[in-house]
């Protein structure tokens, strides 16, 4: 599968990194000069002889890097060029740029049948939003992943990685599967909404929400512990149920189990309660050293992580570095 990456930041990336965890070849197109913006986005890693953006590093390693004006006439020959090798291209561009740089995606597809098209934007090709600037918190909040209640910063883009970059990646491959080409519209609001399947079956039965999965019962929660850690709490079976109990002494209200955690630290209760279904919340410079993150191998010998769909190595590109690919 060889896959041509107009895209830029995080969600066009990820799902292109994605693909590459399945055994893709992918190039990537770059700005003349400064290249996708992520190269200069701090922090910064020194990787490979160079000092580049971490985010970039993450998302792009193992990319071949070819400059190209795409408002130029060379630079549009260029990507034609490289399109009529690929399997796919990736962009995320707003509705109507790529028509306007003579790349229209609808004439991609009618001059290569076989080649699949990702336009991957935020709000859609179609709608009253289509043409609105957004970012990963605004699509959040439009497709009411704060449930209605106070909102918090999540600490990773869901929309941008899950909704967008991945859900793109496979249907990317669903279409690449069915032997179509054609042009695939890809919003981030969609693959929120769709991903809620459970919460608005709730609604549409017109029942009330249901706090057992939402911080609503006292057994599938948060805890602070005497360190100033927190364990998460997931006791939903009876059996489950039953062993946090006798831990307890039959009380599991939040009362008596915010008492019983704050008797001890934070790594004590997986060994003690771990068959009730508590683990301990680790910290995000906890995570690659936790014994069963090592030995499932999700992190790369420099502190990257591999992508869901499999394993990517190799160097960061240098901005144009592949010219002559």
């Amino acid at each position: 599968m060889r896959v041509l990456d107009l895209s830029r930041l995080l969600p066009g990336p990820f799902a292109t990194l994605c693909l590459q965890g399945l055994g893709a070849e992918v190039l990537k197109i770059e700005e003349p000069g400064r290249g996708d913006y992520l190269r200069h986005f701090p922090p910064v890693l020194e990787r490979d002889g160079q000092a580049v953006g971490a985010w970039f590093a993450a998302l792009n390693r193992g990319k071949r890097s070819v400059v190209a004006d795409l408002r130029s006439d060379a630079g549009r020959q260029r990507v034609l060029d490289l399109a009529a090798e690929s399997d796919v291209v990736v962009e995320s561009f707003r509705p109507g740029v790529m028509a306007r740089l003579g790349l229209d995606p609808a004439a991609l597809c009618a001059w290569f049948p076989k080649l699949v098209v990702a336009s991957l934007t935020g709000w859609g090709q179609t709608g009253p939003l289509a043409d609105q600037p957004g970012h990963d918190l605004g699509f959040l909040s439009l497709a009411a992943m704060f449930g209605g209640q106070t909102p918090s910063v999540p600490r990773m883009q869901w929309g941008d990685l899950a909704a967008g970059g991945l859900v793109a990646a496979l249907r990317i491959l669903g279409a690449l599967h069915a032997g179509r080409g054609g042009w695939l519209d890809i919003a981030m609001l969609d693959g929120l909404v769709g991903l809620q399947q459970t919460q608005f079956a709730q609604l549409a039965a017109r029942a009330a929400p249901d706090e057992l999965l939402t911080g609503g019962v006292p057994i599938y929660a948060f805890y602070p512990c005497s360190d100033g850690g927190f364990v998460s709490v997931a006791a939903l079976e009876p059996h489950f149920h039953a062993v946090l109990a006798a831990a307890t002494g039959g009380d599991t209200s939040a009362e008596a189990l915010t008492a019983l955690f704050a008797s001890a630290p934070r790594d004590v209760w997986l060994e003690r309660l771990g068959g009730a279904c508590v683990i301990p919340v680790l910290r995000p410079d906890e995570v690659a050293s936790h014994p069963h993150v090592a030995a499932r191998g999700l992190f790369t010998h420099d502190g990257l992580v591999h992508p869901p769909t499999g394993p990517v190595w190799g160097p960061v590109p240098r901005l144009g570095e592949h010219e002559g690919y």
